[in-house]
């Protein structure tokens, strides 16, 4: 068994010894283990969905640049690294992360440059916490995150996403607009996406093999906003942090987006949401998740 095997090991074995520690006259204790046990065994079979993503598409063991590791956190007291994407409890996770050192996460987590990123260490350091640290990643379906994406930066009225991206948008889908025209509406932006090639696409909508390459890196956790109170409290406890510290995770508001895929989807072309299953479709499978039915219903 390797080290980072052994810590991974040692970590459940600590914490089914936490449960074993609390009052179990009321029968509390069976089911906390169940659930446990439960996501233990779900993360497993994440693992091996991705290493088979992986061995089929002719990934496996990527040798990847580890300037392209700037969305991977770093906290070396704990000894952990934290692959964030965004609209997937980016804000809560960042939280967390920030308040490992006792900082006013509020008026701290909106800077990058107040954290620690695996891209801003030597190579062979890097390698190191690669191989040693506490490696864990959250994930969501990803065509509803495509959708929260634009809903937050375009069908709100985010000004900034507007200027940097909107405008472009409105010049290249909208012949004799003005620069100031709103209102983008989800197939013109879901035509920018198609269009403008990942190399340039904001984290917002870069697809989860580019954010965290997990085809090169072996995370010891893979969860799921789906279930995301559960299993961010065992993350919090199988990295050690809830155990030294009186941290836990921050309330994420319900999401309803869900619901709301049918209709958003239904308005592009069938040719359109056809690119848009082939460049998504790798992050869906990779991660266990199902195309929508209802995509290839949509003529």
């Amino acid at each position: 068994m390797d080290q980072l095997s052994t810590n991974s090991y040692t970590r459940v074995k600590i914490f089914q010894l936490l449960f074993t520690g609390w009052n179990s006259a009321n029968g509390k204790i069976t089911q906390q283990l169940s659930d446990v046990e439960s996501i233990q065994d779900m993360n497993l079979k994440r693992q091996a969905t991705i290493r088979d993503f992986c061995q089929r598409n002719n990934k496996t063991n990527q040798i990847v640049a580890i300037k392209t590791f700037d969305n991977v956190m770093v906290d070396e007291k704990f000894k952990i690294l934290f692959c964030y994407i965004p609209k997937i409890a980016c804000t809560q996770w960042k939280t967390v992360m920030a308040n490992l050192n006792h900082t006013n996460a509020k008026y701290w987590i909106h800077d990058a440059r107040n954290f620690q990123f695996l891209d801003d260490y030597p190579r062979d350091e890097a390698e190191r916490m690669l191989k040693t640290y506490f490696k864990f990643v959250f994930v969501r379906e990803p065509f509803e995150r495509l959708l929260s994406a634009y809903l937050d930066k375009f069908n709100s009225g985010n000004p900034d996403f507007h200027n940097n991206y909107g405008k472009e948008i409105v010049r290249r889908y909208r012949p004799g607009s003005r620069p100031e025209d709103k209102n983008i509406t989800f197939d013109e932006f879901v035509n920018y996406v198609l269009n403008i090639g990942n190399g340039y696409w904001n984290e917002h909508w870069q697809t989860y093999d580019k954010l965290c390459h997990p085809c090169a890196v072996h995370y010891d956790f893979i969860g799921r906003f789906e279930n995301l109170e559960e299993e961010a409290r065992y993350v919090l406890e199988m990295s050690g942090i809830s155990r030294n510290l009186n941290v836990s995770f921050p309330h994420v508001k319900p999401s309803n987006t869900s619901s709301k895929v049918p209709f958003f989807y239904s308005q592009l072309v069938k040719e359109r949401l056809y690119r848009v299953i082939q460049l998504f479709g790798g992050d869906s499978e990779m991660f266990g998740y199902d195309v929508p039915k209802y995509f290839y219903d949509i003529s």
